[in-house]
C-alpha cells in the first residue's frame, strides 16, 4: 500500500511540476510570441514572481495556477508520509 501511495504521490507531484511549466510555456508563447517559448526554457518560472506578473498583463488573478501548484504540494506530502525512510 505504501509503494502505492508513493507512486501516486510522486506522479501527482511532478505532473504537477509540468503542468505548472506547460502553463508558463503557454503563457510565454501568448505574450512574446516564439521568442517567448525561448525564454520560458532558458528562465524557470518564478513560483512568487509569475502569478503578479501574469495578473499584471492578463487582467485576472491565476487561481489555476495556485491550485495546481496545492496540488502538487499535496502530491509531495504523500509522497513523504509514503516513504520508508
Amino acid at each position: 500500500m505504501r509503494k502505492i501511495l508513493r507512486v501516486v504521490g510522486m506522479i501527482t507531484w511532478y505532473g504537477a511540476g509540468l503542468f505548472m511549466f506547460l502553463f508558463w510555456l503557454g503563457a510565454m508563447r501568448d505574450w512574446l510570441g516564439c521568442f517567448g517559448v525561448f525564454l520560458a526554457i532558458i528562465f524557470c518560472p518564478g513560483a512568487v514572481i509569475f502569478p503578479i506578473i501574469f495578473w499584471i498583463v492578463e487582467g485576472f488573478f491565476p487561481v489555476n495556477y495556485f491550485a495546481i501548484w496545492g496540488v502538487g504540494i499535496i502530491g509531495m506530502i504523500v509522497f513523504g508520509l509514503a516513504s520508508e525512510d
